[in-house]
């Protein structure tokens, strides 16, 4: 006879569909980018650029000018699976054996919520490092915004020997007009942006007025309208990234049953058992508008 697990807790169960939200699009990163569901292994992103002429209307006539531009880049996306499996019976012996049940048919899967949550979590920090700086050829699921921004016809600056804010400012006088109209930021690792903002300190050529009780996520380059944002996806990168956010997409399913979180109890393995399954991709829709800062 198998186990009888009727009574094994629900939290997965009835939070499978917000936990791979969670995971899938819950990076703090991807809040900036745009975001494009649907996407089973790789789908095409489709922009359109118009250029219209100003002619002289005092001139009779139509005299056709200027033209409409389709063009196109393609998300790659990886597929991505965790599996991780736990043996209650560890905790015997151990502090937490208050939590095992050893009854058979009774079992529970110990500490599932602080689990799985935690799991989601550090699940979103590896999705984040991917999306900035993920290389397939390192042995990752895909490439990030780091990867495609080298490989393509971007703005490349070189910030080799300056301090943080001489490298974010590089990249800044590097932005296309176009950009800075859109609406720019600046992406920096965890590191620079806290170099930066002491800098900002340390002259104080600007007055430096930030949060006292806080430590900001962004900061407006002082004397612009461009923000110059941390993310953990650079954390030990010295590459700056700067471009319209919602240039940048990122690509996933969502859309079918393939997406999953799921804990349950083995009876055949006797453990318990957690899985996940999703798919991601990014792609930089017009890269001729985006700054690449980079040690040379």
């Amino acid at each position: 006879m198998a186990y009888n697990v009727e009574n094994l807790s629900q939290f997965v169960k009835d939070n499978e569909r917000l936990l791979i939200n969670d995971v899938v699009i819950g990076a703090s990163v991807i809040d900036d980018m745009t975001v494009q569901t649907g996407v089973k292994s790789s789908e095409r992103i489709h922009m359109l650029t118009t250029t219209p002429e100003f002619q002289d209307g005092k001139a009779c006539g139509f005299n056709a000018q200027g033209d409409a531009a389709i063009t196109e880049r393609t998300i790659e996306t990886g597929l991505i699976k965790i599996n991780m499996e736990f043996c209650d019976r560890d905790l015997l012996g151990k502090y937490a054996e208050f939590a095992v049940r050893l009854e058979a048919g009774a079992e529970e899967f110990a500490f599932e919520k602080e689990i799985v949550g935690d799991i989601v979590k550090k699940t979103q920090l590896k999705l984040e490092k991917g999306i900035m700086a993920g290389d397939k050829d390192a042995g990752d699921r895909f490439d990030g915004l780091l990867k495609i921004a080298a490989n393509s016809d971007t703005v490349k600056v070189n910030i080799a020997g300056k301090g943080a804010y001489d490298k974010i400012k590089a990249v800044y006088m590097a932005l296309p007009e176009e950009t800075i109209a859109k609406g720019a930021t600046i992406y920096v690792s965890p590191a620079v942006y806290r170099e930066f903002l002491q800098e900002l300190v340390t002259k104080n050529l600007f007055h430096y007025s930030g949060p006292v009780n806080a430590a900001p996520e962004s900061y407006v380059l002082p004397g612009t309208d461009v923000k110059v944002r941390k993310t953990v996806g650079l954390t030990g990168k010295s590459e700056i990234l700067g471009m319209h956010s919602k240039d940048a997409f990122y690509g996933c399913d969502l859309e079918n049953a393939k997406e999953v979180v799921k804990a349950w109890y083995s009876d055949d393995a006797d453990l318990f058992r957690v899985k996940m399954l999703f798919n991601a991709g990014v792609q930089i829709a017009f890269p001729n508008q985006v700054v690449l800062g980079r040690e040379e």
